[in-house]
């Protein structure tokens, strides 16, 4: 299932454990509202709709090369479309800042940034790289199918909004949910939130850096990302 297996494993396992809460879902009971093309916010002019922000990730995903003995060209073709992907269309920053939640306020401007920054290096060096990926020799349109359920407000000011997709996977069972929630930053939508199967890679990260402060402090947070990101790193350089 390429596309679920470049997206998960770009943005899933960055460090420690990725434990999903089963009750996840149920924090975003609030009122939706629902979308229609060509809606904008107050004073703005939306470039594009949440669905068709997603569907600009899937051609992007499309376009990753994949195989055991890829050209240099070929990994640097890698490269680029994952750091297009990281700031282009996902919004790591405000991913960063609901992660971080209460704790992200008791950041200085500097250490915010620098937050962001390292989430982003993580990302870029372990992101696409997982093996799985990696043993799909040939992109093939039939391996999987995306329908684009809509979209739906999640505030009344229609800055932020839910995304849903089911992938259908070719000889597998009942299709998976990958759902997507996205800002609208300067009049085009980013994803700062991925669900699969009701369970939120936000908030998964939130459980965990709060758990991790409160009991140790932020800067053991970042000590742990800074040595997992040397460990790709390592392990990339060491061809592992």
């Amino acid at each position: 299932m390429k596309k679920q297996v470049i997206l998960m494993g770009m943005i899933v396992g960055i460090f420690v454990t990725a434990q999903a809460n089963a009750g996840i879902w149920n924090d975003y009971a609030a009122p939706w509202f629902k979308f229609k093309a060509g809606d904008t916010t107050p004073g703005s002019a939306a470039l594009q709709t949440p669905t068709e922000a997603v569907k600009d990730l899937d051609k992007k995903l499309d376009d990753y090369r994949t195989g055991d003995n890829l050209t240099l060209a070929e990994k640097e073709h890698n490269r680029k479309i994952k750091e297009d992907i990281l700031h282009t269309i996902f919004d790591v920053r405000e991913l960063s800042r609901i992660a971080l939640s209460k704790h992200w306020n008791n950041l200085t401007p500097k250490e915010q940034n620098d937050f962001v920054n390292l989430m982003i290096d993580l990302l870029m060096e372990k992101g696409i790289l997982s093996k799985e990926q990696g043993k799909k020799d040939a992109k093939s349109d039939s391996v999987y199918n995306v329908q684009y359920k809509g979209d739906k407000y999640l505030d009344p000011n229609k800055t932020r909004s839910l995304s849903r997709t089911l992938v259908v996977v070719k000889g597998q069972g009942s299709p998976v949910e990958l759902d997507y929630k996205l800002s609208l930053e300067s009049g085009n939508w980013k994803i700062y939130d991925v669900i699969v199967e009701g369970a939120s890679l936000m908030e998964n990260y939130r459980y965990q850096f709060d758990a991790i402060i409160s009991k140790n402090g932020y800067p053991d947070l970042v000590g742990r990302m800074q040595r997992k990101l040397n460990s790709f790193k390592s392990d990339k350089t060491s061809g592992t």
